[in-house]
Parts: structure tokens; sequence; C-alpha cells
């Protein structure tokens, strides 16, 4: 077999997953594994670096075994992960100076709030605050950092930096720009703000195209040795595998929470307020593309509250429970467990079920969870502007035809689910395919991708509007009792 096999290492929020797929779109192999997560004290969330790593190694071996194939059938490697989890480490000796913090850790919410006050439209999941709460609180990284052996990243920084044998420290604009240390305009960390979080630069990674070979796995890992071709954050790898190429095109990954990225073209664009402006990707040849980005922070945890409650029996129910009822009979659910994301940016705002009679029972309020879900892309939608046009579906809750169906109802526009659920490794796969010269343009990525499922609104413009306004009284209800 020729090396034209392109491997995917995803590394997400609860686990990670490794892909073989072949040129001609076929998933080959995909081995997971659930990572661990721990909570110190209230509101931190951490995990082992290590365990990513030895993790990763583990199923990136298991993938191979599956498939059939060896590491040298394998063109290139590209990595995928969860974009604002913080790692620290030592140059010197390549270990973890402190466990990682999660992205959706709070530890440093008082702070961020500081800023907000100031005008700084700093949110808690992006990295900058989380390594300046290291700088400001934890011996290790200090020491290390007087040393000049400090490395700071995302997830990817990490991985690449282990798949490379230390000899790669780079990350790619689609992770940078979700550190609110970086600079869309010019490509580059921003001076003022690194020291305004007084993160030593030096520490950073260099920032590099998001598809670009920048080292090789050593032949001792995985028995020969593979280009280690593409870096990328997962809500901007399933837009890439999405074929949102172009402006306008929009996608929605319905995970753990849910993220809508807007494709604005080659140049960055004016977020409105709750909605960011970030990097897409930067290809080898130098084309770049942005996005608005905004997002529902509970989504996917929803399905796994319900179960937590016994209102499900598990994740694989929600349909067949959701469905045995043709409403929610007025129960609503505002699913603000972790706050409101986008646009309203509301930390302390919690979730709400209203509505209920005597008659209400758990398939009511499993219905009136999957509405509630809905409703918050919708607000997504509206923050973003769009009105025309399908919208883009990935990810694990996305398997949910009534979710979805819901959805294009209170959209009013059709909704289109990926074939491949793993759009985010298989965006991966994409991103090293053209640094190795597999794929010879964009085009060639998304020619291999299979035809969505459609789902097409059904609800009259009237039956919409209501629902909607109905939607609008229960938010207004959440956010009045912050007040």
């Amino acid at each position: 077999m020729s090396r034209e096999l392109l491997l995917a290492l995803d590394l997400g929020t609860t686990g990670v997953r490794a892909l073989v797929v072949h040129p001609d779109g076929r998933v080959l192999a995909r081995p997971y594994r659930a990572l661990s997560t721990t909570y110190p004290s209230p509101g931190h969330l951490e995990q082992d670096p290590n365990e990513m790593w030895e993790a990763s190694l583990e199923l990136l071996r298991k993938a191979l075994a599956t498939a059939g194939c060896e590491a040298g059938d394998v063109a290139g490697i590209g990595v995928v992960t969860q974009r604002s989890t913080t790692l620290a480490w030592d140059a010197e000796t390549g270990r973890p100076l402190a466990p990682a913090i999660g992205w959706q850790d709070q530890r440093t919410a008082p702070r961020v709030a500081w800023f907000r006050e100031r005008g700084l439209p700093l949110t808690a999941l992006a990295s900058a605050s989380k390594f300046e709460w290291w700088m400001q609180n934890d011996e290790a990284v200090q020491k290390a950092a007087a040393r000049g052996n400090l490395r700071l990243g995302t997830p990817d920084t990490w991985l690449t930096y282990c798949l490379t044998a230390g000899e790669a420290h780079v990350t790619d604009p689609s992770h940078a720009s979700c550190t609110a240390l970086y600079d869309l305009r010019s490509g580059t960390w921003m001076p003022e703000l690194v020291s305004l979080f007084s993160v030593p630069e030096a520490a950073l990674p260099r920032v590099v195209a998001t598809s670009e070979v920048v080292g090789e796995m050593p032949r001792a890992l995985l028995g020969a040795a593979i280009p280690v071709a593409a870096r990328a954050g997962d809500q901007q790898a399933a837009t890439f595998a999405q074929g949102v190429h172009s402006a306008g095109g929009a996608k929605l990954t319905l995970g753990t929470a849910a993220m809508l990225d807007l494709h604005t073209g080659t140049e960055p664009a004016e977020a409105p307020p709750g909605i960011f402006a970030l990097a897409l990707w930067r290809l080898a040849n130098g084309a770049e593309a942005f996005c608005l980005e905004g997002t529902v922070i509970t989504a996917g945890s929803v399905v796994e509250w319900l179960v937590e409650l016994g209102l499900l029996p598990d994740a694989s129910a929600l349909d067949r429970v959701a469905g045995s009822v043709s409403s929610s009979e007025g129960a609503t659910f505002v699913p603000s467990l972790q706050g409101l994301g986008s646009p309203f940016m509301d930390d302390d705002a919690r979730g709400l079920l209203g509505g209920l009679t005597r008659g209400t029972g758990a398939a009511q309020v499993v219905r009136a969870a999957v509405e509630g879900v809905a409703h918050r892309c919708v607000d997504l939608s509206d923050a973003l502007g769009l009105t025309s046009g399908e919208i883009n579906v990935d990810g694990g809750l996305g398997r949910s035809d009534l979710l979805l169906q819901t959805l294009a109802d209170f959209l009013g526009r059709e909704v289109w689910r990926a074939a491949e659920t793993e759009t985010t490794a298989l965006g991966a796969t994409h991103l090293a395919g053209l640094a190795t010269g597999i794929f010879d343009e964009p085009g060639a990525c998304r020619a291999s991708v299979p035809p969505p499922t459609r789902f097409v609104p059904r609800l009259s413009e009237d039956e919409r509007r209501e629902a909607r306004e109905r939607w609008r009284r229960a938010l207004e209800r959440v956010r009045s009792e912050q007040t």
C-alpha cells in the first residue's frame, strides 16, 4: 500500500479518538477512550496532560491495528483539539508543570469580570486568564518562567510537542485566536495583551499554518516516521469538513456545548455583542479564512444531566422518550445550567424549568429540554444575522432527529446533518491531506464526503413566531431573576 492513508488525533473535552481515513472518505478505524476529569475545588476543572498523551498514543496504535495497516501507509497526521484548555510544561524535561486547566474552569471568573467592567470583552473560556492565573499562583510555573524553560499552549500544542518528541512548539491561528492574546489582522501574538496578562512571550508557541508539515513522528512511536501535517481547533476543523469554505456559510456543532460558526471571508469581521471574531484557518499557501462564533454553553451536557436525574435511562433514549409525547404541553426549559452564553454572556444566569402542571411527566420535561437547546441555537443564528440558507450540523447531539427537526422548525430554514458525525476528526484529515499532497485543493476534500440528511421546517410562520415569543418570555424570567 502506498502512503495515502490519513490519521486524525481528536482530543475532546471528555475523551480522545483516533481515525484512519482513506482519501475516498472511508473511515477504516475510529477507536475511542474516555479521559478523566477532576474537580479539586468549586469552579475548578482539571485534566492530566500525561493521560492525554498516553491515551492518544495508545489509540493511534489501536487505530492502525484495527484498520489493518502500518505507519508506513500513512501520508500524514492531523491533530484537532478542544481549544481553550491550557497546559504548562518544562522545555528541559518535557514534563507537565501542573494539571491542565479545562476550558470550562471558572477560577478566573472574578478576574474576567474585572476586565469586562473596563471594556475588554473577555470570557473565562479564553486561555489568557488561565495563563495569568498560573503566573500568579503556581510556583513551578513561576520557576520555569524564571529559568526560560516555560512552555505554554493549548492541547494541540502539547500533543504536537509530544508527537514530534519535543521538536515543535507550535499552534495555529484557529487555536491562537481563542486565547485572547492573538491579533487577527497581523496573524501574530499581540504584545500589549501578552504583557497585560503577564505571559512570557517566549513561552508561547510559534503560530504556523493550520495545514502545514511542522515535523515528524519518530519511527519509534508507531514503526515509521509520519509527517505531523495539521493542527486545528475542533470547531474550525468541523467547519472545514462540512465544506463551509466561503463567506456566508454556517456550521453548528452540537456537542457538550453548541458552537455556531459563520464564515465571514478572508478578512476579520466586526463582532456584535456576545459574539467572537476568530480565525478559521490558514493554509500552507497563505490563504486565510475568518468567522464569527457564538456559543450555547449547555447543550449536550443537558442530556447528561437528564440521565443523572433519572429522567432518561441513557443518552441514546433521548428521541424515544421526548418523542413519546407530541409536545412539552406547556413545559419550558431554559438550559442555562452554567450561565447563558452568546449573545447574552450572562454568567450568573441559571437554568429554568417552568410551565409545569400536575400532568407534567418525564417525557414532557425531556421534550422541553430538546426544545430549549433548539431555541438557544436559534438565538445564536439571530445574533449572527443568519436569515437565509441552510445550516450544516454535526456533533454527537446532532444524531437526534427530533432535535434537528425542532431546530429546523424554530429556524424556519433547512438543517443539514453531516453523514459522518466525527467531522472534527475528518477535518483534521482533510487539512493533513492538503499539506501532504493527497488533496490538491479544498474542493477535493469535500468531494469525498457523502451527502447530508436534510431536515425541512414543518411549522407555519405563525406557529414559529408564537414559539419564539414564548421562548423570549422564558429568557426574560431567567435574566430578571439575576437583577
